[in-house]
């Protein structure tokens, strides 16, 4: 781990706890709550399923950011609803190499106080993910996100366009969350934590 990194880590063992929740965990139902509560208030939307990892970030027992994940090597991912063809395909076409499907992780579920917390939170699951042997990460990505990648110096690769109508009757769950245009898209883990190595 780099040494901004190792400090970004630094600052966050001297205040806000991380803590990996997984089914069963104690912590796991404030995770899912405080998730469920920030898509409710930002979109009208009912959270109707968690990823079976999240990671959860809490000042004093009261959460800041949460985010989850999910490996494409042991189940199918939410996101391939939208997509023509398997994951590791629709990111190999644009990236041009052989993209092994276990290599890739997909992130989702992300809630967060304020704007800086999501940031933390990312870098903090970048450098986890890379730790697991993960290369790429996919999720769906509304402007705003996208807008947070891009001030990392991270522009993703768009894959697709997430249309509701391929979820059928579930979409009227996410709310006004279709209204932002959200995007499927792609990008790698270790590109991350050298961007957030620069930042300091």
């Amino acid at each position: 781990m780099s040494g901004a990194l190792q400090r970004r880590f630094k600052r966050l063992s001297d205040g806000p706890s991380v803590s990996h929740v997984v089914t069963g965990h104690p912590r796991r139902h404030v995770a899912e709550a405080f998730i469920r509560a920030t898509f409710r208030q930002a979109y009208a939307a009912d959270v109707p399923a968690f990823a079976p990892n999240l990671m959860l970030l809490e000042q004093d027992a009261r959460p800041l950011a949460a985010v989850g994940w999910r490996s494409a090597a042991e189940e199918g991912l939410f996101l391939e609803r939208y997509l023509d063809a398997p994951i590791e395909r629709e990111i190999g076409r644009l990236a041009g190499q052989a993209v092994p499907r276990d290599r890739i992780v997909e992130v989702g579920n992300l809630a967060a106080e304020r704007p800086g917390s999501s940031v933390d939170l990312i870098l903090l699951l970048a450098a986890h993910l890379d730790l697991l042997g993960f290369e790429w990460v996919v999720f769906t990505a509304t402007t705003e996100l996208i807008g947070i990648f891009r001030r990392l110096s991270l522009p993703p690769l768009a894959l697709a366009q997430a249309d509701p109508e391929r979820l059928g009757g579930q979409a009227l769950a996410w709310g006004r969350y279709y209204d932002t245009r959200p995007v499927v898209v792609a990008g790698r883990i270790r590109m991350a934590l050298e961007k957030g190595s620069e930042r300091g």
